[in-house]
C-alpha cells in the first residue's frame, strides 16, 4: 500500500468514526424528544376521550403506535401516530427533503350516529396521503364529484353530497391546522381526520375532530 492509499484509508476510517460518534450523540438527544412526544400525545388523548377501555399496539421502536379506545356510550376511536425517524442522523435529512412529518390520525366510529355519505379531502401532491386515500377508497374516487379547495394547504376533494361538501369547506377554510386528510366512510360508519402532529396544536385538532363528527353525522333516529 502506498502512502497516498494509506492516507485515503485512514481518512475514511476517521470519517466513519466521527460519523458514528455524531450519530450516537444525535440518537440519544433526539430519542428523548420522541419519547416525550409519544408519551404526552397519549396522555392528552386519554384526557380528552376518557376511554373506558383502551388498547395500544406499537408500530416499532420510536416509530409510533396504534390505539383503540372504547368510550362511554360504546363509541370507538381509532388512533394512529407515526413519527419521522428524527433519531437517525443519516435518514432524517432524506425524510426532511421528502417533506415527511409526524402524523396523527383520529378515526371515530360513533355508536348512536351515522356517517351519511362518502367524502374525501386530501392534501394536493402529498404522496403519503394519496396512497392512504387510494388504499381506502380505490376506484370509488373515479365515480365521485371532484373539486379543488384552498385551506391551510391546497386540497383535492371527492364527494357525493353537495351539502356535506359545503359543510366541510367551511370547516377547512376556517381552521389553521395543517390537515392533510379527511375521510368519511359510510360502509364502516367512520369519519377520520389526519394532521401534522404538534403538541401545541393537539387539543385544537381533537376539538376539530369532534366538530367533524358532530356536524357531519346524523343521529340514527333520523336515518331514512
Amino acid at each position: 500500500m502506498s502512502f497516498e492509499e494509506f492516507l485515503v484509508v485512514y481518512g475514511i476510517i476517521i470519517f466513519i468514526a466521527i460519523l458514528g460518534a455524531a450519530s450516537a450523540i444525535w440518537f440519544f438527544r433526539v430519542r428523548r424528544k420522541l419519547i416525550i412526544l409519544l408519551r404526552d400525545t397519549a396522555i392528552l388523548l386519554e384526557k380528552h376521550y376518557n376511554p373506558s377501555s383502551k388498547e395500544y399496539q406499537w408500530l416499532g421502536y420510536l416509530v409510533g403506535y396504534k390505539a383503540r379506545y372504547i368510550l362511554p356510550g360504546k363509541h370507538v376511536v381509532y388512533v394512529m401516530l407515526t413519527t419521522v425517524p428524527k433519531h437517525s442522523l443519516i435518514y432524517y435529512p432524506i425524510a426532511k427533503i421528502a417533506g415527511r412529518k409526524d402524523r396523527l390520525e383520529i378515526a371515530v366510529k360513533p355508536h348512536d350516529r351515522i356517517v351519511p355519505s362518502e367524502f374525501y379531502l386530501v392534501k394536493k401532491n402529498s404522496l403519503i396521503d394519496r396512497a392512504v386515500l387510494r388504499n381506502s377508497a380505490g376506484d370509488k374516487l373515479n365515480q365521485m364529484f371532484t373539486r379543488e379547495l384552498k385551506g391551510y394547504y391546497n386540497y383535492v376533494v371527492y364527494y357525493d353530497d353537495e351539502k356535506i361538501y359545503d359543510k366541510i369547506v367551511k370547516l377547512a377554510e376556517k381552521t389553521n391546522l395543517p390537515i392533510t386528510l379527511i375521510m368519511m366512510r359510510p360502509s364502516e360508519n367512520i369519519i377520520s381526520a389526519t394532521y401534522e402532529l404538534s403538541l401545541n396544536t393537539l387539543e385544537e385538532f381533537l376539538k376539530f375532530s369532534d366538530t367533524l363528527v358532530r356536524e357531519l353525522t346524523l343521529p340514527k333516529a333520523l336515518k331514512k
